[in-house]
């Protein structure tokens, strides 16, 4: 089988994903990695010793055997390389949000809809097994009609300081998730919302916000986020899940990081699914666009630009109501430097501070 031959630029945490991923799948070649720290060069090498490395991303969009970029630096560069990806006629993976504000957000959106390429954001709810049998029960009929969805993902994860900032507070970094998972269940699009919001240990930004509203179908939703839940308890615990409620049954979900169950209760069919929770299903996605390219025709369930910029406004939209409400201040600045001191040091936990290794 002829490998697909991508150029990723920007090699932290999520572009590590990728290359992973890449060499996994035997469907995929990384063929160039653009990182500007060059004293990770080395390193690099190491990892993908059959690929380049550069600190130039125009090797990348210049290189005629790259078919696709994967845009895994901060979101401030992406609305840039997308248009040079655009311009070399390559397909786009990128990260979410896919740019650094809403206008620019949209500016993509009519860059990739205007152009033959094919393109997918890591929205990776969208790509997880366990949000397929969700819809796939949705759209069974035997939950009846669709009434409420509610998803929740609170855990400690990163606190205020350690770099959402670049991507907004909590609720737009992580929240548009489960904004984006919420849409893809309901099958409508946002009409009404309103917000409470909390700003923990007297931050700037809310580290914990709740939504709730309808979609243009009259689906109610109830979306709650937060990376405040826990942080300095002796032993950390998260609560993520995902509730549907028909007018006949429910379908729901919730996980441990590790494992994702899913319980169907239907009219007529009682189900329970145990399988590996999957992360964050860079594989599955990675499939998906190969199937794309492969065929010519894009693949309906994965998630477009138009699904991200949607996903990024409404999260803001989120915020910015919760703003215009009373906004309590819950916990100290003294607390929150007792957990970034914890956190410095944590070598279990959640949302861990990725330390990278130099030679």
């Amino acid at each position: 089988m002829k490998t697909i031959k991508a150029g990723i630029i920007g090699f932290g945490r999520m572009g590590g994903f990728y290359l992973e991923a890449m060499k996994k799948s035997g469907r995929w070649e990384a063929k160039t990695i653009c990182e500007l720290d060059e004293s990770r060069h080395d390193e690099i090498k190491e990892r993908n010793p059959g690929g380049t490395v550069t600190a130039d991303e125009d090797a990348i969009f210049s290189d005629p055997e790259i078919e696709v970029v994967v845009l895994s630096a901060l979101a401030d560069s992406r609305l840039d390389q997308i248009r040079k990806a655009v311009k070399a006629g390559k397909h786009i993976i990128a990260e979410k949000p896919i740019s650094d504000t809403v206008a620019n957000e949209w500016e993509a959106v009519k860059a990739v809809e205007e152009s033959p390429v094919r393109a997918a954001v890591n929205l990776y709810i969208r790509n997880s097994w366990y949000l397929q049998e969700l819809a796939d029960a949705i759209e069974s009929g035997d939950l009846g009609e669709l009434a409420i969805v509610r998803i929740c993902h609170m855990t400690p994860g990163l606190s205020p300081g350690e770099g959402h900032e670049a991507e907004g507070p909590a609720f737009h970094d992580c929240g548009m998730h489960y904004v984006d998972a919420a849409r893809y269940l309901a099958k409508g699009d946002y009409n009404t919302m309103r917000s409470q919001a909390v700003r923990m240990w007297a931050y700037k930004d809310p580290w914990w916000l709740q939504a709730q509203g309808t979609f243009d179908n009259g689906v109610v939703f109830d979306i709650t986020q937060s990376h405040a839940y826990g942080q300095l308890s002796a032993e950390q615990t998260h609560n993520s899940y995902i509730d549907i409620i028909g007018s006949k049954g429910i379908a729901r979900m919730h996980h441990d990081f590790k494992t994702a169950v899913v319980e169907i209760h239907g009219e007529h069919n009682t189900r329970r699914i145990e399988r590996p929770y999957g992360g964050k299903n860079i594989g599955t996605m990675l499939d998906l666009m190969a199937e794309s390219i492969e065929s010519g025709k894009r693949v309906a369930r994965l998630p477009s630009f138009r699904d991200s910029a949607i996903a990024s406004e409404f999260a803001w939209k989120c915020l910015s109501d919760a703003a215009a409400h009373d906004l309590p201040v819950k916990g100290t600045p003294e607390e929150l430097e007792r957990i970034h001191e914890r956190r410095r040091t944590m070598t279990e936990g959640y949302g861990l501070l990725r330390k990278q290794p130099h030679k």
